[in-house]
């Protein structure tokens, strides 16, 4: 997916491609939300357009030709439109039109909500489309496996590269760390600027986020990057003590024990494969795909080895030894997007199958890595692969967006059955064993489950949620205490564990990331873990009996915005915080780096970021391009207070007491300064400043009473007096202030080019 940004001229439309296609337009430029495109090619190539008052945004892709396929049949038996030329069409569009040029034996057709041809229903799919192809974020009414992206989603929209200051202590003396845009980052000491450490242009490390702290007795200094990647030094000794690489998440993952030790493979559609540790989320290596990402993982046992199979755009399948990271097998045969993959263990022996988008599935003996045969029949993309035994015989089964069940004999290759599901488009197949009788499971693009016998075809009924209208988007199987349950990763972004017996939903997660796109089980020593990858990159790992989170093994997907350590709190450990553009937070034990906790916090990206004591529990603050301040309890995630009224984006974010008060002060892009009650969110007073977005803020006590300081993007320095919100000091200095401290003598301030003391 490709992704063009920018500021529109008056009058200008996302353009629209030239030749045969589907041309869908919603909206004008008077509508708040503002106008939107959608152009559909023949062989799937898509482009996604929508422009408002602000920005156009253009995202390209592909899409299933299943999806072409029934849009063009709807339209074939629909109410016939208006020709192109029609002088009933006005020009441009003021509703909804669609346009289908090239493709109908009627010729170029036209239907417009303003006209006696209004959009036939099949148009509802196509906005479906438009919405999820330009908020990925979003939940998804169409199947995840109709829509197959070149390139990986974009971040939303970022800031450009700005410097970054925090304040702190060094080896006890008080210090300050500076990033600039294109001159890296370092450390230096306030009283004289005596250089501590750093990194220069050349480094390769693009700085937009730093912060100082101090954690198990050691003075620590993080740098957030531009790709998403946060890493800690030991301040006093430059020590490198732990980080994450960059990366754009994750969207297909596995799960399975490594030399006893539980493992989560996860990648994206870019670069390279990551192992992490399941329950502590620590990264432990990649593997390599040369940068092309994956859309199916799948983990193996076979001949006392632990496999890890990957495949995806190359339409090649690799196979690796888990535990070294030595690459076994390059498989070669499928001639497009390999989109699941499953494996069947005979002894010391296993077979792979793997199958997409050319409908072809292939067997692969994966102690050799030759091919054992090559099965044909269904018409449409392969989205679902199963093992089973029947009567003691091994058994693939196999679901497609043909809208078939198929089995097969995997000594001999030959099709034993087949059957059409009543729903089209099936999404997803697993195979579970309740009541010791084999039973396959599909899901659908409805949110279905269904259940079916593997020898005769039959139906054996279904389950669905109470909110139905959403597709299945993965499925995996497996057992919890003794019981087949199953799990389904639903385009609403929840994640569904059901007794696969009683057919009876056992667990539900709060959507978290945008609509799941694939999910694992696997099986530890003393529990089950339930791993599932998202739209947008976030992985989620699971206790599926209360659904706890065991890790959050992903970095930021976007540019890190914010980064504050929290002094010790109740568990007497000091954290990071992290901030990015992705819109999450995450919270690791700042010693260690070990993942606590994910939030989403604002999918449009956090813009300002404090931690603070609120009733005796460490609270997150973050701000976002919306002007809103939320609260997040840091140990366990809840949602506290909204603080509104700032009147633009966030920009800085602090906490402090006033008259025994818990209070939160923010400043915005507007030059507005509101103090609020950080446990009932009311607003506590408003301090007049100037114009200029404020950069940052600090709220200090001394000798009893509460002063705040402010600086502004226009280099100006304000000190209040809160409790009477007087205005003691205005001045203006030689640098814009991004991190301010109260001191002994003064105020010190770091800008570009370092520090000065008033």
């Amino acid at each position: 997916m490709s992704v063009e940004a920018g500021t529109p001229e008056t009058g200008t439309e996302p353009d629209a491609p030239v030749g045969p296609g589907l041309l869908l337009t919603s909206g004008h430029e008077g509508l708040p939300s503002g106008y939107v495109e959608l152009a559909v090619g023949p062989d799937g190539a898509v482009r996604a357009g929508r422009r408002t008052a602000d920005a156009v945004v253009i995202r390209t892709g592909r899409i299933d030709p299943a999806l072409v396929k029934r849009v063009l049949s709807a339209l074939r038996k629909a109410r016939p439109g208006v020709a192109a030329d029609d002088p009933a069409l006005t020009t441009p569009a003021t509703g909804r039109r669609l346009a289908a040029l090239g493709l109908l034996p009627a010729g170029d057709q036209v239907w417009d909500d303003t006209t006696a041809a209004p959009l036939p229903g099949v148009g509802n799919a196509l906005e479906a489309l438009a919405a999820q192809i330009l908020d990925p974020a979003g939940a998804g009414r169409l199947p995840s496996a109709l829509i197959a992206l070149d390139e990986p989603d974009p971040a939303p929209a970022e800031p450009a590269a700005r410097p970054a200051a925090a304040i702190g202590t060094v080896a006890g003396r008080p210090a300050y760390a500076l990033a600039e845009p294109g001159l890296g980052f370092g450390l230096a000491t306030l009283d004289g600027s005596v250089p501590l450490g750093g990194s220069d242009s050349d480094a390769g490390v693009l700085p937009t986020a730093v912060a100082l702290g101090t954690a198990g007795g050691r003075d620590l200094f993080a740098v957030g990057g531009e790709d998403g990647a946060v890493q800690v030094w030991d301040a006093a000794t430059g020590a490198l003590l732990h980080g994450t690489a960059g990366g754009e998440g994750a969207q297909a993952v596995t799960a399975g024990l490594v030399q006893g030790v539980p493992l989560v493979f996860s990648a994206g559609r870019e670069g390279e494969i990551q192992a992490w540790h399941a329950e502590d989320g620590r990264a432990l290596g990649l593997l390599p795909v040369a940068g092309n990402g994956a859309a199916a993982l799948c983990h193996a046992r076979c001949a006392d080895l632990d496999l890890v199979a990957a495949a995806g755009d190359d339409a090649v399948v690799r196979v690796w030894d888990a535990a070294t990271g030595e690459q076994l097998h390059l498989l070669v045969g499928h001639t497009d997007r390999v989109t699941v993959l499953a494996v069947l263990a005979l002894g010391n022996q296993a077979v792979l199958a793997s199958a997409g988008l050319d409908g072809s599935i292939r067997l692969w003996d994966l102690a050799t890595g030759q091919p054992v045969a090559e099965l044909t029949g269904h018409s449409g993309t392969v989205t679902g692969l199963a093992f089973l035994t029947l009567d003691t015989d091994p058994l693939l089964a196999s679901c497609a967006l043909d809208g078939t069940v198929r089995t097969w004999d995997v000594y001999t290759g030959k099709a034993l059955n087949g059957w059409p599901a009543e729903r089209r488009w099936l999404t997803g197949l697993a195979a579970v064993n309740p009541a010791g009788r084999p039973t396959l499971v599909t899901g659908d693009e409805s949110g279905n489950l269904t259940f079916w016998d593997p020898a005769t075809g039959a139906g054996l009924g279904d389950c669905a949620p109470a909110e139905t209208g959403y597709p299945v988007n993965a499925l995996a199987s497996g057992e919890l205490d003794g019981r087949p349950v199953l799990a389904a990763g639903y385009g609403d972004g929840s994640l569904r564990l059901w007794d696969a017996t009683l057919r009876t939903e056992l667990r539900a997660t709060v959507p978290d990331g945008g609509p799941v796109t694939s999910v694992a089980l696997c099986r530890t020593d003393d529990r089950p873990l339930i791993v599932c990858g998202t739209a947008t990159g976030a992985v989620h790992c699971l206790d599926p009996r209360d659904g706890a989170p065991l890790s959050v093994p992903t970095p930021h997907t976007g540019a890190v915005l914010g980064l504050a350590f929290a002094d010790p709190g109740e568990d007497g450990d000091t954290v990071l915080v992290s901030a990015g553009a992705d819109g999450t937070v995450r919270i690791r034990d700042a010693a260690t780096g070990r993942p606590l906790l994910r939030l989403t916090a604002d999918p449009r990206g956090v813009t300002a970021l404090a931690v603070g004591p609120v009733a005796g529990r460490r609270t997150v603050a973050t701000g976002g391009a919306d002007g809103v301040v939320r609260l997040w309890d840091a140990q366990d995630g809840r949602p506290g207070a909204e603080l509104t009224g700032l009147g633009g984006p966030v920009e800085a974010l602090a906490f402090g007491t006033l008259d025994e008060r818990q209070v939160v002060v923010g400043g915005s892009t507007a030059g507005t300064v509101l103090l609020w009650d950080a446990q009932d969110g009311t607003r506590v007073a408003e301090l007049a400043g100037g114009d200029a977005a404020v950069r940052s803020v600090v709220f200090q006590n001394l000798d009893g009473e509460a002063l705040l300081a402010t600086g502004d993007q226009q280099a100006a320095l304000r000190l209040w007096h809160v409790s009477s919100g007087t205005l003691l000091n205005e001045a203006g200095i030689d640098r814009v202030p991004l991190a301010i401290a109260f001191g002994d003598t003064g105020l010190h301030v770091v800008g570009p080019g370092g520090a000065t003391t008033l």
